[in-house]
Formats: C-alpha cells, sequence, structure tokens
C-alpha cells in the first residue's frame, strides 16, 4: 500500500510541476506579446506607381542624383551608347536595388548615324530587301538620320553580331529596351514605304525573327536580359503584339510609343489604348509602357498620362513614362506619379467580342474601356485609398475626357464625395515641383472636364 501511495504522490507532483511549468511558459509567452510593437502589413503601397525614364545624362537625368533616381524611378534607361553608365550607377547606389537599369537597342533599323556599328561588318545578305527574286534586287532603305536599313533577323550571322555586342558591352544592365519591334510588316516597313520584303514576307515570319533574336540576347553566362519590346500601337487596324510576350520568356514588356499623348496630341484611339491596357492587366507577369510625348511639362498633358495610368492601374501592370519636357536634360519624372489609388472601385475586365485586338480595325464591343466608360468618351475610374508618397489622403478619382466639347461631371458617375481637384505647383521632381490635394474646388453636377483634357479629383 505505502508503495502504491507514494507512486501516485510522485504523480501528482509530476502533474504540478507540468502545469506550473505550462502556466509560466503561457506567462512569458503572453508577456513578450503584450510588449511586442504590432506587426507590421505585410504589404505597404509603394511611394510611386511604376516609372520609366531617361537617366542617361544626354536625353535625361542630368544633375539628378542616385537619391533622387532610386526615389522616384522603376526602370531607368540609357540610350547614348555604351560609355553612358549613369543608369548603372545609380540604380546600384545603396544596399537595395529599386530601380532597374534599362539599355536601349535596335537591332532591327540601323542607321547611317546614331545607331551599333554593324555597317562595318554587316554583309548585303544580312538585309531585308524590297520585294523581287533578282540578285540586284535593292536594299529597303530610309533616308532620315542619314539613311538606313532594315535587318535580317532570321539571319544567324546577325543574331551572333548582336549576342557579342551585348556581352561585350551591356553586361552589367539587367535589362533591354528593343526598338522598332512591331509585329507587323506593315508596321516594320511603314516608314520605308513598303509592306513586305524578298526575305521576310508575312508577319508570322517577322514574329518568328523578332523571337529568334531575343533568344540570342544573353548575358556572357548564358542568362537573359528582361527585354522590354518598342511594340505597341493603339491602332485598331495593326495587330497587338501580345503573342510576343514569353517568345522567349524574357520578353515581358511593351512600349506603346506616343500613347496617350504623342507631341501633346492625344491619340485617336484612347479606346483600344485601354483595352490593350485591360489585357496587360489579365496576363500575371506581362506589363505595358505608356510613353507619352509633350514639351514644357504642360498641366493637360501631366493629367492626362496620370488619369491614363490610373484607369489601368493595378499595382504593376501599367508603367509611366512621361516623356513631357522633351528638350529639357532634367529626369522627366513628375509628383502626380507618387500618388498611389488602392482599393479600385471600377476596373476593366478583360475586352472581348468578334474581332478585338485583331488588328482588322474593330473596336472591342465587351470589357475593357466600356467598363470604365460613363458617356460617349469619357472614362472614370475611382480608388477608395489613395496615398502621396506613402502618406494616405482619401479616396481619389480620375476622369479623362477624350471628346471635343467640354463635359460637364455628372453626380450619377462618382460613387464617392469629391471636394476638391489636384493640381500642380512646379514642375518635375528633380527641380521641386509638388501637388496641391486640395488645388481647386470641385463640385459635381457643375464642374466640367475640358476638351481632350482630364481631372484628378481628391476627397480630402
Amino acid at each position: 500500500m505505502g508503495g502504491v501511495g507514494r507512486g501516485r504522490t510522485r504523480r501528482r507532483r509530476l502533474a504540478l510541476v507540468a502545469a506550473l511549468a505550462l502556466t509560466s511558459m503561457v506567462a512569458v509567452a503572453l508577456w513578450a506579446l503584450l510588449r511586442s510593437p504590432p506587426t507590421p502589413p505585410t504589404s505597404r503601397p509603394p511611394r510611386h506607381v511604376p516609372t520609366w525614364a531617361y537617366d542617361d545624362g544626354c536625353n535625361g537625368g542630368s544633375g539628378a542624383s542616385a537619391s533622387l533616381v532610386r526615389t522616384w524611378v522603376s526602370y531607368a534607361e540609357s540610350n547614348c551608347g555604351p560609355r553612358a553608365r549613369k543608369a548603372l550607377h545609380d540604380c546600384r547606389s545603396g544596399r537595395a536595388t529599386p530601380c532597374i537599369a534599362v539599355q536601349y537597342l535596335d537591332p532591327n533599323w540601323v542607321f547611317m548615324r546614331g545607331s551599333v556599328p554593324i555597317m562595318r561588318a554587316a554583309q548585303e545578305s544580312w538585309w531585308l530587301h524590297y520585294p523581287g527574286s533578282g540578285p540586284t534586287t535593292p536594299r529597303i532603305w530610309v533616308r532620315s538620320h542619314g539613311g538606313g536599313g532594315v535587318l535580317d533577323q532570321l539571319r544567324g550571322a546577325v543574331d551572333g553580331w548582336f549576342r557579342r555586342y551585348v556581352r561585350r558591352h551591356y553586361n552589367a544592365y539587367p535589362a533591354l529596351m528593343i526598338d522598332d519591334s512591331s509585329p507587323s510588316l506593315r508596321g516594320e516597313l511603314y516608314y520605308a514605304g513598303v509592306r513586305t520584303s524578298r526575305e521576310i514576307h508575312s508577319d508570322r515570319a517577322l514574329r518568328a525573327a523578332h523571337a529568334r533574336m531575343a533568344a540570342a540576347l544573353t548575358h556572357r553566362d548564358g542568362h537573359p536580359y528582361l527585354q522590354i519590346d518598342n511594340a505597341l500601337s493603339p491602332n485598331p487596324s495593326l495587330p497587338a503584339p501580345f503573342a510576343m510576350l514569353g517568345r522567349p520568356p524574357a520578353v515581358r514588356g511593351l512600349i506603346a510609343e506616343g500613347a496617350p499623348l504623342d507631341d501633346g496630341r492625344l491619340t485617336p484611339y484612347y479606346a483600344t489604348l485601354l483595352d490593350e491596357i485591360a489585357r496587360i492587366d489579365s496576363r500575371s507577369r506581362d506589363f505595358v509602357v505608356l510613353l507619352s510625348y509633350a514639351r514644357g511639362g504642360s498641366p493637360r498633358a501631366r493629367r492626362l498620362q496620370a488619369a491614363t495610368v490610373w484607369l489601368g492601374y493595378d499595382g504593376e501592370h501599367v508603367v509611366s513614362w512621361s516623356d513631357l519636357e522633351r528638350g529639357s536634360d532634367r529626369l522627366a519624372v513628375w509628383p502626380e506619379e507618387g500618388i498611389v489609388p488602392t482599393h479600385p472601385l471600377q476596373s476593366m475586365s478583360p475586352p472581348g467580342g468578334s474581332g478585338c485586338l485583331a488588328g482588322v480595325g474593330v473596336i472591342c464591343s465587351q470589357g475593357g474601356h466600356h467598363d470604365l466608360e460613363v458617356a460617349l468618351g469619357v472614362y472614370r475610374r475611382e480608388f477608395a485609398d489613395c496615398y502621396d508618397q506613402g502618406i494616405p489622403f482619401g479616396p481619389c478619382a480620375a476622369i479623362v475626357n477624350t471628346t471635343g466639347s467640354p463635359v460637364t461631371i455628372q453626380r450619377s458617375w462618382l460613387s464617392r464625395p469629391y471636394g476638391h481637384e489636384i493640381t500642380f505647383d512646379g514642375g518635375d521632381v528633380q527641380s521641386g515641383g509638388r501637388l496641391k490635394l486640395r488645388g481647386a474646388g470641385f463640385r459635381a453636377g457643375a464642374s466640367r472636364v475640358p476638351a481632350g483634357d482630364a481631372l484628378l479629383l481628391s476627397g480630402r
């Protein structure tokens, strides 16, 4: 009996010790939890929308510090030849690398002045020629920039020359911007005044040639560059280049040059531009770069660029390239690109319909721009939470009027109250430009959007 009693007592003591230990562990954990600061949110809004700008000292970025570039630029382009290294230096400065240095390259059109030095090596068989079968068929030629020709990228010798060139001069760059990569012969040969060639005589063969060149462009260790092709046109009569994305996998971006603005003029194909953005938004890894041209950094040009970015913005698929002060060598990034809109109240679904984005001149009949159109040629998008360089300021909205007449903003177009228009104080960020989130009064039912213009609204 005594032995059994001692065993029970021992078990009770062990149970008591275990209970006390468990209680102690819980207390320590609770005390640590109470002393610890709250867990920060897993994702914070970025300090600006994705941006692109020249940072080479000859096209833009002169005098811009590495800190300014890294604060405002996502893709820093160098387009001054192998000796320009500013973009590389700026994106590499500091502990982290928030921007990607991009090197310009045109393996399609080669001009007598300003192009890669392939003329000295190229044989006549490396070029595209006018349609014909004779051995003396002339080379396809344009007269601008001292004259130039179009390379036949189906030639292994052409691909090999460019592979050696980028490995020698641009191996340090993680990305290449490939110019003049139209998905159609009509677009590729437009400035030569022809629509086909003796060597490449179908759009499918042209796209295969571009894919072959993209696969050839690799670093010295064999890994590919991130490639962004200047290939996207909002003209519905030209085929969209979406089939070029991911072929090879390095091709991830498309540039829409002159969209939404070309020399300050709003594209007449705005609806198709929105449909193309909506198509890109539906793809997981790809992005579109909106390259607008204007002079003087006018408030109208800035509003239209920012508003168009907001209409398609989803965090990563739309990049703003606001080349809005052509002739200036400053960093062409603007304070409104520091506004990050989140929690959209309206968004574009993937576009559809017969002939949609097929290059047959048809406007998509479903989804896309239709989801944001509040009146013919007028588009609106609202966001519940918006940030200016990481600081929240409440709801915001963008309204774009592509028509030729002023439009009064109807109350029914907006689901949230807005009391102010966002305006600008000064110019680009390098010159110290700032935003006025309460820049002008706004009243739905009375305020108007000028013809071919946009408004950025704030709920503050």
